[in-house]
């Protein structure tokens, strides 16, 4: 009598491992859903670790792994828009420079 409560024991044992391996791998691929299978794998890799205690924690857990491993969060571009105002005055130069901004446009019109 009591090595049969002793092997329903052990069979009893052996099916909630089962279940809990279960349970973790369908956590995980809905977790792990829209990775890359390289990520996948990586993520397979750090969730060994992981101890399965109950389903919520071991979700928050495989989040938390999936969020500071793989973010998927692209940087923010900033826009900005530029308000310079363009000088409308007239320019004023120098005798000197004046001779020397005919004689440069003189050069651009013989071409």
């Amino acid at each position: 009598m009591e090595t049969k409560l002793n092997e329903q024991i052990e069979k009893n044992i052996t099916l909630n491992g089962r279940l809990s391996e279960a349970t973790a791998e369908g956590i995980f691929e809905s977790v792990s859903d829209g990775l890359a299978s390289t990520q996948k794998e990586k993520l397979a890799s750090l969730s060994e670790s992981v101890e399965f205690e109950s389903e919520s924690q071991y979700r928050e857990k495989l989040e938390m792994l999936k969020e500071s491993y793989f973010s998927t969060k692209a940087p923010v571009a900033k826009s900005e828009t530029l308000s310079e105002g363009v000088d409308q005055s007239p320019e004023f130069h120098s005798d000197s420079m004046s001779a020397y901004l005919r004689t440069l446009g003189s050069f651009g019109k013989q071409n």
